[in-house]
C-alpha cells in the first residue's frame, strides 16, 4: 500500500490538466471580478463628475433666467445620460441662505423621482457639511442618488452612490421660484 501511494505521488502525467481544472475557475472569477470592480469604480467616479457638472450649470444661471422645476427635471435626465448604464438616477437641488441670526434657511428645494425636498428642520443634521458663509450669502446644494447593480455576482451588493456637492452661485443668487427666506 505504501508503495502505491509513493508511486501515485511521483506520477506527473496529467498534472497540467489537473492544475488547469483547479486554477481555471479561480482565474475566470478574478478576470470577471476585475471587470465588476472597475465598472463600479467607473460609475462612482462618473457620478461625482456628473453631480459637479449639474451644480456648475445651476451656479451659472443669470438672475434674469429663472430655474423652474421642468429645468431641474431635464438636468436630472442629463445626469442620467452622463452616468449612462444605470437605472434609478435621482437628484435634489436646494438653495441655502445664511441668516443674520447665524443660522441657515432653505430658500428653495426640489427633488426628482422619490427624493423629498429639504426643509429648514433638515439643516441642523447637515450643519457640519455646510461651509462658512457671510450673512445673506447663498449656496446651492446638489445631491445625486445613483443606483448601481453589478453586472456579475462577484461579492458586490447593489449600491446607491450618494453625492453631496455645494457651490456658490456666480451671480449672487440663483432665481428659483418661491418666496425665499426672511433675513
Amino acid at each position: 500500500m505504501k508503495l502505491l501511494i509513493q508511486k501515485f505521488l511521483r506520477d506527473t502525467s496529467a498534472a497540467v490538466s489537473l492544475e488547469t481544472v483547479i486554477i481555471f475557475p479561480i482565474l475566470i472569477w478574478a478576470w470577471i471580478g476585475t471587470f465588476a470592480f472597475f465598472d463600479a469604480y467607473r460609475v462612482y467616479n462618473t457620478s461625482i463628475k456628473a453631480t459637479f457638472t449639474i451644480a456648475d450649470l445651476i451656479s451659472r444661471q443669470q438672475k434674469s433666467e429663472r430655474v423652474e422645476e421642468d429645468d431641474l427635471d431635464g438636468m436630472s435626465e442629463m445626469l442620467a445620460l452622463m452616468v449612462r448604464g444605470t437605472d434609478g438616477v435621482e437628484m435634489r437641488v436646494t438653495q441655502i441662505q445664511r441668516l443674520v441670526s447665524g443660522g441657515y434657511c432653505v430658500n428653495y428645494s426640489y427633488g426628482t423621482g422619490s427624493q423629498a425636498r429639504l426643509f429648514n428642520a433638515n439643516l441642523p443634521a447637515m450643519q457640519d457639511r455646510i461651509p462658512d458663509m457671510a450673512t445673506g450669502e447663498y449656496v446651492v446644494l446638489v445631491e445625486s442618488f445613483i443606483d448601481y447593480a453589478p453586472s456579475f455576482n462577484v461579492g458586490l451588493n447593489d449600491l446607491t452612490f450618494e453625492n453631496f456637492t455645494l457651490t456658490r452661485p456666480r451671480n449672487g443668487q440663483v432665481p428659483f421660484p418661491g418666496r425665499g427666506c426672511e433675513l
